[in-house]
């Protein structure tokens, strides 16, 4: 029954958070700790779903030759190193110190997702320095709090001067790398449940597919994602509780 319950929640907020084209990992972490799943492991896992729900986008790209790999191995490379060293760095950091980060994180994507939704493009390009900073920083975070940072990803690309068609390309051509090498560092970190991954895994695949299937008939994006902020922002705020009583 356990498993049937958890199999519920991942595909719900799956299938939510696909529908706004946002990663699940942000409620499911909380959640899954606050019912009672070790918080490092539901990091393992959020970073799992993360992988798993994007990596099919991610090959149509590279079939597609949306972006090309030799511009953006040295993007992919960084992603990776730093995502292993968030990852490690969640054995130094205490674990406090890092659900409040984690929260702190979903009020920023929250500010972000709003952000998407106003923001006009800037019209001078960053440059590939800066552009390597964030995605080096956005990664080390995601590597550490068990995010994929697709829902900063985006709109940051956007600020900085790229245009939507390749910004939305380039983040779900990141987010994969940055989950998996996460989540397998996460293994030699935490003792894994696999029974429990691989339902998690399966119900967020599901979820996906039915948030493709379904958001062409969304008519009202913006009032998705204020309840989605405020299911956030509640089940963060959950977690926080949790570990001060």
């Amino acid at each position: 029954m356990e498993y049937i319950a958890y199999f519920l929640l991942a595909f719900v907020f799956s299938t939510l958070f696909g529908i706004a084209g946002l990663g699940s990992s942000l409620v499911l972490i909380p959640v899954l700790n606050f019912s009672g799943v070790d918080f490092v492991f539901a990091k393992a896992i959020g970073l799992f779903v993360n992988g798993v729900t994007t990596v099919s986008v991610t090959v149509k790209n590279i079939q597609t030759k949306v972006l090309s790999i030799k511009d953006v191995l040295p993007y992919l490379v960084l992603s990776v190193v730093f995502a292993l060293f968030g990852a490690q760095a969640t054995l130094l950091v205490p674990q406090y110190v890092v659900k409040l980060l984690f929260f702190l994180f979903i009020l920023l994507s929250i500010v972000m997702m709003f952000a998407h939704l106003w923001q006009k493009h800037t019209q001078k390009r960053a440059s590939k320095i800066v552009q390597s900073g964030l995605i080096a920083s956005v990664a080390f975070v995601g590597g550490l709090l068990g995010v994929g940072g697709g829902a900063v990803y985006l709109p940051l690309f956007m600020l900085l001067g790229i245009d939507t068609h390749e910004s939305i390309s380039l983040t779900s051509l990141l987010i994969p790398f940055v989950s998996f090498s996460g989540f397998f560092a996460y293994t030699a970190i935490v003792q894994i449940d696999w029974m429990l991954l691989g339902v998690v895994g399966v119900a967020a695949l599901f979820g996906g597919i039915v948030a493709q299937a379904v958001t062409k008939k969304i008519t009202n994006e913006r009032i998705l994602k204020i309840f989605i902020a405020f299911l956030l922002i509640f089940a963060g705020a959950g977690m926080i509780v949790k570990e001060m009583v």
